[in-house]
């Protein structure tokens, strides 16, 4: 096979490298299995997958997952040898050629020819970088070094296609000793806050943890800030709040404008602005996706939902201020429809970094349309509070843009842009991601580009109590109590909430819709309570039944009946019925009363 086909085979490793590498890394007792199922489910080539590589690709910078250094040579036993085997690099044969790392140090040029390590594994790579689908200046960064701190920041190479690729260039080994005693790869992930252990973690690196089910059940309205849900992609960035500048690019050929953390906290310059309002990843309930076929991306359950009130400043102020026209985006909309409207692109200050080394390409970005961000109804702001508090650096601070009622993945965390553009942004996020196929499209065929990016989230709800498996008593009613959540995208409201037993009769739920939002702009979450009448068919003591609830929102959209209806191999979207198997406990029965020995 060519350097050219090799590195065209790389290209269609699967944009599930990129979504899924650390996704399907929840805490570390749980990567081993993990990395066995990317590599199971992992298919060859497609004819639309963007360009990803043995080294970074061009705007992707993904979720970076840290494999952990383990001794590779141990002694003696066949299961020792066994471990050791699985753990070398790819590629490896037995008595191959032992490499001084010296060696491998000349090797750092194309006139010399390019040569990395991974693990202990040596690599002539000289023919596939200049044809390298992430650019030559990613993988020029690791020539005549380690290429390991590289993959644990590029996560996308933690797939078993692109490490089959690696392996037919491998040149021998490092000797046992000079190997182990290279330095440990280099941790982006080393200066993350700490977090609550309370928080349900789905991966450690990048964090990303859900709300646990306990807290839901609470129905606290607003959610506290340390058990707050964590979505990130990449490491948390090191910001000095005093040197804070958002830029804003208006268009149309004006300056940039930059405002400092203090400009935006000026209330002489703009007005304050709260708005209590759900942040949700477009992943949520994923893991009931899993039930039917196994899907890419963290396993969530149903706590990758959370509600805050987001204090700061109104985004359509800003814009304002900065120069654009305050009806912009609404005249770009009604003039050029779809395709000639503006958007307002926003990047974060979170990218991918090795050491000193910074990816200046491979930041966060997302877009929304312009005429959304300027839109009062749509109540977006430039949050640098959350819960009365500062915002925490888990949760985007010094400053996020909070656009209410769509996917979590909208609002950008420690925003540095704000552009004002014809186009989306080109982020990786924005374009080959969180966007959803119908259930007959396989990695094979996917093709991104033919899609939108999800905006507004789709009416959902889930039930938070009593929680899968547990055992629950039967009131004397021959009732259960059910307790959950609520939320419709795009403002809203939730109109109705029911629960069943048996799919086919349904009991109404009791309401707590959020206070002082009307149903047509409603951004939080709902609360829902409700006494389940269980059938006598059902109520067995020790029996297992499923019971289930359904919403429909202000639009009167409901939530589809089955999870087939709505299964995507990228697990985005999940919002058919939520069902919870429960046992019950001892059924009562009404005391009789007996009098001269006959039942009365």
């Amino acid at each position: 096979m060519s350097a050219g086909q090799k590195a065209l085979r790389t290209a269609g490793c699967l944009i599930r490298g990129t979504v899924a590498a650390a996704d399907r890394v929840a805490t570390s007792n749980r990567m081993a299995s993990a990395m066995v199922g990317s590599q199971r489910s992992q298919r060859k080539g497609t004819n639309n997958a963007p360009p990803y590589s043995l080294f970074g690709g061009a705007a992707l910078a993904a979720s970076g997952l840290i494999l952990l250094q383990q001794p590779l040579y141990c002694d003696s036993s066949k299961e020792d040898k066994k471990k050791k085997a699985a753990k070398l690099a790819p590629g490896a044969k037995d008595n191959e050629k032992v490499i001084a790392f010296s060696e491998v140090k000349k090797h750092d040029s194309t006139d010399k020819g390019v040569w990395v390590t991974y693990r202990e594994g040596v690599y002539d790579i000289t023919e596939f970088i200049k044809l390298h689908p992430g650019g030559l200046e990613r993988i020029m960064k690791a020539a005549g070094g380690q290429i390991d701190p590289f993959w644990a920041m590029y996560a996308q190479h933690n797939v078993q296609s692109v490490k089959d690729v690696l392996a037919e260039y491998r040149i021998g080994r490092l000797s046992e000793k000079e190997y182990s005693s290279l330095p440990p790869p280099f941790d982006p992930y080393q200066t993350d806050p700490k977090r609550d252990p309370r928080l349900l973690v789905q991966a450690a690196k990048p964090f990303n943890a859900e709300t646990p089910l306990s807290i839901l059940a609470e129905q606290e309205f607003l959610t506290p800030n340390e058990v707050f849900f964590v979505r990130h992609h990449l490491p948390v960035p090191t910001i000095d709040v005093e040197k804070y500048v958002l830029e804003i690019e208006p268009g149309d050929g004006k300056p940039t404008v930059k405002l400092t953390l203090k400009d935006l906290q000026d209330e002489k310059r703009f007005r304050r602005k709260k708005v209590a309002a759900v942040m949700q990843c477009s992943g949520n309930r994923r893991e009931d996706l899993n039930a039917l076929a196994q899907v890419e991306g963290l396993t969530w359950l149903t706590g990758a939902i959370s509600n805050a009130e987001w204090e700061g400043v109104s985004l359509r102020d800003v814009l304002t201020y900065a120069g654009v026209a305050p009806e912009a985006g609404l005249v770009s909309e009604e003039a050029g429809g779809e395709d000639d409207q503006l958007h307002l692109q926003m990047e974060g200050l979170d990218r991918p970094r090795v050491g000193d080394w910074k990816d200046t390409k491979g930041f966060y970005g997302a877009s929304v349309p312009l005429a959304w961000a300027q839109d009062p109804r749509r109540d977006c702001v430039l949050a640098f509070a959350m819960n009365g508090e500062p915002l925490p650096l888990d949760h985007g601070a010094p400053v996020r843009c909070v656009i209410p009622g769509t996917a979590g993945a909208r609002s950008v965390k420690w925003l540095s842009k704000l552009i004002v553009a014809s186009g989306e942004s080109q982020s990786h996020w924005q374009q080959n991601d969180y966007k959803a196929f119908h259930c007959s499209v396989t990695w094979d065929d996917a093709d991104f580009s033919s899609l939108p990016a999800i905006q507004d989230m789709p009416v959902n709800s889930a039930i938070s109590s009593p929680a899968p498996k547990e055992q629950v008593a039967l009131s004397p009613t021959n009732t259960v109590q059910l307790k959950g959540w609520a939320f419709s995208g795009g403002g809203r409201g939730i109109a109705r909430v029911e629960v069943s037993a048996d799919g086919k009769t349904w009991t109404s739920a009791e309401l707590q819709r959020p206070e002082n939002q009307a149903l047509e702009r409603t951004w939080a979450w709902t609360f829902w309570t409700a006494e389940l009448p269980v059938p006598k068919d059902l109520a067995i003591p020790g029996k297992p039944i499923t019971v289930m609830c359904k919403a429909a929102d202000a639009q009167y959209n409901v939530q589809p009946e089955t999870i087939d209806s709505v299964w995507n191999i990228r697990g985005v979207l999940c919002n058919s019925w939520h069902k919870v198997q429960i046992v019950l406990e001892n059924v009562p029965t009404k005391k009789q009363r007996f009098e001269f020995g006959h039942a009365k």
